[in-house]
């Protein structure tokens, strides 16, 4: 579900895994695992992806 919402947001927010990456400064590869549900943000950079992809923590929980 957080990896669905975190493609969903950065999409609607126009930017591409690699941008993203370059913003987080992490590996692409990062972007897509979480998005992938392969693989969970750390808190921390869940908070960095909520503040770059200008979405609240609730919105990309779902809670909202």
């Amino acid at each position: 579900m957080i990896g669905e919402n975190i493609r969903k947001a950065r999409k609607a927010a126009g930017v591409s895994q690699k941008e993203l990456a370059e913003r987080l400064q992490v590996y692409q590869k990062d972007i897509s695992r979480w998005e992938n549900g392969e693989r969970t943000p750390t808190l921390e950079m869940f908070a960095k992806i909520c503040r770059e992809l200008n979405v609240s923590a609730d919105e990309m929980l779902g809670l909202k």
